[in-house]
């Protein structure tokens, strides 16, 4: 498959802004608003830990559970990305286009 110039140059743009979206965001969790969206998240899971529950504390406690939330705030943070970099990604693609100036009823909205 050959490529003209302006396929090249289009190509070549696209990852520059896809890389250039990945640094801002960072692994996992970069931008200072995604970041504190999840601090907010974590804390309130890790707040429900209640000492009075006896299936808390046998499973490990305070410190366990708190390790939990850090570990599923990381996987929300990178099922984030993922999903901003597709959206980014049909957005570039035109998915968001409607013929006929209504708001978009495509895939997200369903």
């Amino acid at each position: 498959m050959k490529l003209t110039a302006t396929q090249l140059r289009k190509i070549i743009a696209e990852e520059v802004k896809r890389a250039t979206l990945k640094e801002e965001l960072g692994r996992g969790t970069g931008s200072a608003e995604l970041q504190t969206m999840l601090d907010v998240v974590c804390d309130g899971w890790k707040s429900q830990f209640d000492p009075k529950d006896p299936s808390m504390d046998a499973s490990g406690g305070k410190q366990v559970w708190e390790a939990q939330c850090d570990s599923a705030c990381e996987v929300l943070g990178e099922k984030i990305e993922e999903l901003i970099m597709q959206v980014e990604e049909d957005l570039h693609l035109g998915q968001f286009y409607s013929e006929t100036g209504m708001p978009f009823s495509g895939k997200y909205r369903e």
